[in-house]
């Protein structure tokens, strides 16, 4: 089977790869799906869809897996979440099962006869995009939250930099 897992990954942190081995201990193959490709230099969103594909695979490539067990694919949002999944049907190759942890992604999905699976969250208090972007914008330790070659691709292109000037906008 393969099965899909929709994320925005700003950033890639240390619970999206305890979920994608867990996903990959029950299905043959991956697709991992970056969302809101379209979207970045925000505090939301301050990765390009570029820069995420380059993190998570450099990540999932240290766990040996052959290039057939995994599909990374930038998609764009549309404004419409009716046609979401149709979207995604058209967009990418087959899949049998989406793996995600989002209400509204498990209402469209099953709406649409798409079996969707939550993922047990792992330390979900230190595993989390925006708390994980809050600590690199107040210099707080977030080292430990994302595997070390995202905190050596973030440090190493000034994404910390980045996402500090970001959070000094909104303020």
């Amino acid at each position: 089977m393969r099965a899909i897992f929709p994320g925005r990954f700003q950033p890639f942190h240390n619970g999206h790869l305890y979920a994608i081995k867990k996903i990959l201990d029950e299905n043959d193959s991956i697709m991992i799906i970056i969302e809101n490709a379209g979207e970045s230099f925000t505090f939301k969103n301050p990765m390009t869809a570029g820069e995420r594909f380059e993190m998570i695979f450099e990540t999932i490539m240290e766990l040996n897996l052959k290039s057939e067990d995994l599909i990374i694919v930038p998609m764009e949002n549309i404004p419409n979440n009716a046609e979401w999944v149709h979207h995604l049907k058209i967009m990418l190759p087959k899949f049998d099962i989406c793996y995600s942890n989002n209400d509204l992604v498990k209402i469209l999905m099953e709406n649409d006869d798409i079996k969707v699976k939550r993922i047990e969250f792992k330390s979900r208090e230190i595993y989390q995009g925006s708390e994980i972007r809050k600590r690199i914008a107040m210099d707080l330790e977030w080292k430990n939250s994302v595997p070390e070659n995202v905190y050596e691709f973030i440090t190493k292109n000034k994404i910390d930099k980045r996402i500090k000037n970001l959070y000094r906008m909104i303020e």
